[in-house]
């Protein structure tokens, strides 16, 4: 017993020992000192060029150690403030000495001294009298040494690698932590040429740029109308959704209102020849329902103007200004619709998307159970026409030749007796029945009920009974008639059952072209293929549709009017819109 107790007493004593020769910062703060580290180097009032060939190389920073009298650990950080400064509060940089803030030197790179300089507002090649220190930090007490120094900035300021706009006339205020993205765009070589977003403004309002979302960072906005480091904030001129660009190789800043933001192509009523706006969301993204009726290529563009149009980067979905593709070299292709039906179309803006997606519109209307055949049969009593089927759809063999005069039936049977079904609208109803590709749906449901034909056309019928809707589709053709291509007369042909299309009465001209388009899904000319009958000078004979020949294959122009005068034209066409017969009299 009394052996234990002595070597109690000897634990509790060597305990004793070590705590009062060691110090830790987890003791309590007494009555202690902590004096100024002393700097040693560089040097009071010494100048340094920072060398903008090598800007990675280091300016080193050495002082002699402070002393905790009661000797606590002690961390140290250099930092760099302004000449006026009486504290290290508000650095222009901060960085721990080496060995995690434990040894009595330190490093910064050249250009890390000279982007905080930037940031500061001090201008590009010149001297910057500023003042070096070093905090030395012990608990919660700091002791503070600096020198004035003199460091020679960059000749050019660097460029942003990301940026972001801010202010009181956008869309997030005043506060720079949510400053809107702007996407950087490159050029063939891989270069960064200017910051892109699409935004609103409001009028005598004011906004900037700036780096990065934190301070520090590089604020800019104009001196005598360029974008300038540090310039002052810009006032918006007018209220609106604009594209604003932000180009640093010509230190200029762009702003293109758009009034109306568009579709225009295959998928949308009108074509070519149309534009269905979507209305502005805000932050950035253009949104809205569109009924798309076909697929196929479209673009999209500002205020209708061909010369202001977006397109996409070949095999994505990401948008590129076409002119500025065009002036870089860079690849770029009209964008592709898939789909038929309304879907919710978007078009992101923000930051780095610059994308757009479709997202369908669910139907009302719950799907249907698809049948295994599906047939049309024409109340005159003609053989019914068999859908080919392709899971949940459904597509007509051919463009069928169907008459406003007559009414049809749809039914899972060729003798009409198995499942019935019908159509919330009529077959051909539109607004524009005049145009060169025509097209629209109709709800799809169950039900015994005829079927009608608004007007006599060649149609290409699709059921999707996932939907359930059916699409129908006609091409109206023109006679496309020139001697200078830009001088070309077009004159739309009438339809005539079955499958032929006419003019009576036409004014041509001898010597010139003709072919007979829907332009371009259609383009009958004379095929020069091995075994053709076609030929461009016959006034009877047949045409072949350039949409279907080999890449080999040359669809030529006819020069079947040889005289002037009046003339008769019938243009019969196959079911599948491959080739045709045509007569030219006169």
């Amino acid at each position: 017993m009394k052996r234990n107790i002595k070597y109690i007493v000897l634990f509790l004593i060597g305990l004793w020992g070590i705590s009062c020769t060691t110090k830790s910062n987890m003791q309590p703060e007494g009555d202690w000192d902590l004096s100024e580290p002393k700097l040693i180097i560089p040097s009071t009032d010494e100048n340094v060029e920072l060398n903008e060939v090598f800007p990675n190389e280091n300016l080193d920073f050495e002082w002699e150690p402070s002393i905790n009298t009661a000797d606590y650990i002690i961390t140290y950080s250099v930092v760099l403030v302004r000449d006026t400064a009486t504290s290290y509060d508000n650095p222009l940089i901060e960085v721990a000495s080496h060995n995690n803030g434990k040894s009595v030197t330190a490093s910064i790179s050249h250009r890390e001294i000279d982007l905080a300089l930037a940031q500061a507002c001090y201008p590009e090649n010149e001297m910057a009298s500023i003042k070096w220190g070093v905090k030395a930090t012990s608990l919660s007490r700091v002791a503070f040494s600096s020198l004035g120094i003199n460091i020679k900035r960059f000749s050019e300021n660097e460029l942003p690698q990301q940026l972001f706009i801010y202010g009181t006339a956008t869309e997030v205020g005043e506060d720079q932590e949510n400053a809107i993205p702007m996407k950087g765009f490159v050029d063939g070589n891989g270069e960064l040429t200017h910051f892109e977003t699409v935004t609103s403004l409001i009028k005598d309002e004011t906004y900037q740029f700036v780096s990065s979302i934190e301070d520090p960072a590089s604020h800019y906005g104009t001196e005598n109308g360029e974008l300038k480091l540090c310039g002052s904030q810009i006032t918006a001129t007018e209220s609106g959704v604009f594209r604003i660009l932000a180009d640093f190789k010509t230190n200029t800043i762009a702003t293109e209102k758009i009034n109306f933001f568009s579709i225009v192509g295959t998928p949308i009523e009108g074509e070519w020849g149309g534009d269905v706006p979507l209305a502005y969301q805000g932050n950035g993204l253009f949104q809205d329902t569109v009924n798309l009726k076909a697929s196929g290529s479209f673009i999209m563009r500002i205020d209708g103007d061909w010369g202001r149009v977006y397109k996409q980067r070949p095999g994505t979905t990401n948008l590129i200004y076409e002119a500025f593709a065009d002036n870089e070299g860079l690849d770029k292709e009209d964008l592709q619709n898939p789909n038929v039906g309304d879907y919710i179309v978007s078009v992101d803006f923000l930051g780095t998307a610059y994308t757009y997606s479709f997202e369908k519109v669910e139907s009302e209307l719950p799907p249907l159970v698809a049948p295994e055949t599906l047939f049309l049969l024409p109340s005159d009593g003609s053989e019914a026409i068999e859908f080919n089927k392709d899971g949940n759809t459904f597509t007509s063999p051919s463009y069928l030749a169907l008459q406003a005069e007559l009414t049809y039936t749809l039914n899972s049977s060729s003798d009409g007796s198995g499942t019935s079904y019908i159509l919330q609208g009529e077959i051909g109803a539109t607004d524009d029945p005049t145009g060169d590709n025509v097209f629209d749906s109709s709800s799809l449901k169950e039900g015994e009920g005829e079927i009608t034909v608004a007007r006599d056309q060649a149609y290409q019928l699709t059921l999707d009974f996932g939907t359930p809707s059916l699409s129908w589709q006609y091409y109206n053709i023109k006679l496309f008639h020139w001697l200078e291509w830009d001088d070309r007369i077009e004159v739309q042909m009438t339809y005539e059952h079955p499958y032929t299309f006419t003019l009576s009465n036409v004014e041509l001209t001898g010597g010139n072209d003709s072919k007979f388009n829907s332009p371009w899904d259609v383009e009958f000319g004379a095929s020069d293929a091995a075994g053709s009958t076609d030929d461009a000078t016959a006034t009877t004979g047949t045409a072949t549709n350039k949409a279907f020949a080999d890449e080999s294959v040359n669809i030529n122009n006819f020069k079947f009017i040889s005289t002037d005068g009046t003339y008769n034209i019938s243009l019969e066409i196959s079911n599948d819109y491959r080739t045709a017969n045509y007569s030219v009299t006169q």
